[in-house]
């Protein structure tokens, strides 16, 4: 039987194909830092630059500039980095595929249409570069120059440029109506990358500053329209009432130790999570944004996950999405492991299920199943055993949780009396607290005073954090009259660490 020999080439049709995947413009534009933070310099903070210039084509279109401070690349290197399915380095396993690169051009160019980089190497002063679209062949020249424009950063190793369409920008979006506003779609990407690369824009505990005393990150990323720029800060799981377990598995031959952190959404500290404003696309306490994040090493691989991890209680079927699940957020952190273990999809959106590593860290977590209607249960047991304190430490005291309040019933967290009839009313909560907390004890204070004739001493609100502006406005319920020309109100905030909760 004949054999005929069929060479397989890199036609345009399949950087076409590439660019039909799904991804996001977020997920594009990781798959370039990624490229970038691989390529770090060993003695540098790396500085990667996102930069839109709006309407530089036409209106539906803008420009879109990447540059970093990073190694760079020669003309050797670049060669790699075009191939399809080829890493342009294999030291770090942010380079996993060698498809990102490609991947994310193909698909920000509108379906491989045009782009072009430059670049060289740090210490090096020629500029090679390279345009698209993705072809059989690619031309690679040696003697560029980078642009010049204002809005480009002077120390620049490598530059990316394409021309994405606006409406490919929305997917930086969550809920609500697109829109064309790039300050409110930076906002949006800057949340993405926020939660992306939290690990290396945060402090560092394996970094020091030139002092050797203060912790350090390991670099910085700025997302800029034109010449506006705004820094991304790193955005952690706002995490209330947080409790942490260690996890060891075995992958790769050697035993790892896990971190998995999980409790109640602080809706708080959520509220201010993006350099003080709201988080919009994740932690909203609902259905879509339930579950946990997935850390390898430092970057962010996986976020809300449910379903994927855990199993009914039978172990016959997925754990579904549920509303009782809603205020249930948490992050596993797994060491920075070697190159090829626990690996990703192809553009690293989501891990690899294929792996038997990851089903094994599943099995596991599956020993920590998340906690239906997990704010009131936590609350419930932060009663519980607050009153149990009481109790050990003041036996003479009544110490109850069911005193009940106006016509509506309505219960006291906890009502404390002394032998000398001195009354102290609690009101304990998960997370941060906030305005409404301080309410619900000042509705217990008057139900006391009005509805059973009954004097308080003190009212304490127990919660895990408070700001200043809280303290204060305790401080300023204080001065209010008190119903009936009573004694004075007497609110007090206290941390739940304090009192060893």
């Amino acid at each position: 039987m004949p054999e005929y020999r069929v060479a397989l080439v890199a036609t345009e049709g399949i950087f076409q194909g590439l660019a039909k995947q799904n991804m996001l413009f977020h997920s594009c534009i990781a798959e370039l830092i990624d490229n970038a933070i691989a390529a770090q310099r060993p003695d540098t903070k790396f500085r990667i630059d996102a930069i839109f210039v709006p309407g530089a084509a036409d209106a539906t279109t803008f420009d879109l500039y990447l540059a970093d401070n990073c190694k760079g690349m020669d003309l050797k290197i670049l060669s790699k980095a075009l191939q399809l399915g080829e890493s342009a380095t294999t030291e770090s396993r942010l380079n996993e595929h060698g498809f990102g690169l490609k991947n994310a051009l193909a698909t920000l160019s509108g379906g491989n249409g045009p782009w072009k980089i430059w670049s060289k190497m740090a210490n090096g002063t020629t500029v090679v570069s390279v345009e698209g679209p993705f072809r059989p062949e690619m031309i690679i020249r040696d003697d560029d120059t980078f642009p010049q424009d204002d809005f480009l950063p002077q120390d620049i190793s490598t530059l990316v440029k394409v021309s994405p369409k606006v409406t490919f920008l929305q997917t930086v979006q969550g809920r609500g109506a697109p829109t064309e506003d790039f300050v409110r779609l930076r906002d949006w990407l800057i949340e993405h990358l926020g939660v992306l690369y939290r690990g290396y824009l945060e402090q560092n505990s394996e970094t020091l500053d030139t002092s050797g005393e203060t912790l350090d990150t390991s670099g910085v990323i700025v997302v800029s329209i034109n010449t506006i720029r705004r820094q991304v800060p790193p955005v952690q799981v706002p995490l209330g009432d947080k409790k942490i377990e260690y996890i060891e598995v075995t992958v790769g031959g050697k035993l790892w130790t896990l971190e998995y952190h999980y409790g109640t959404l602080d809706e708080v500290k959520r509220d201010k999570l993006i350099r003080g404003s709201k988080a919009k696309y994740y932690y909203q306490g609902n259905q879509a944004t339930q579950g946990i994040d997935i850390r390898l090493g430092k970057r962010t691989i996986a976020a809300r996950q449910f379903e994927t991890i855990w199993k009914s209680e039978d172990g016959k079927q997925q754990l579904n999405r549920h509303n009782n699940f809603n205020d249930f957020v948490g992050e596993l952190l797994i060491p920075e492991l070697p190159r090829g273990m626990l690996s990703t999809i192809n553009n690293k959106t989501d891990f690899n299920l294929d792996d038997p590593d990851w089903m094994q860290i599943f099995t596991r977590l599956n020993d920590f199943r998340p906690q239906r209607n997990i704010r009131e249960k936590t609350e419930l047991e932060l009663r519980k055993k607050w009153i149990a304190m009481l109790k050990a430490t003041n036996p003479e005291d009544v110490i109850v949780d069911d005193r009940s309040i106006w016509p509506t019933g309505t219960r006291i967290d906890i009502y404390r009396r002394t032998p000398e009839n001195k009354i102290i009313i609690y009101e304990l909560k998960v997370g941060t607290g906030t305005p409404i907390h301080l309410y619900q004890l000042k509705m217990y204070w008057d139900g006391l005073v009005i509805t059973t004739k009954e004097q308080p001493k003190e009212a304490i609100l127990l919660v895990e954090d408070f700001n200043n502006d809280l303290e204060e406005m305790a401080n300023m319920m204080n001065q209010c009259p008190p119903p009936d020309n009573t004694k004075p109100y007497n609110f007090k905030i206290e941390r739940h660490r304090d009192k060893n909760l």
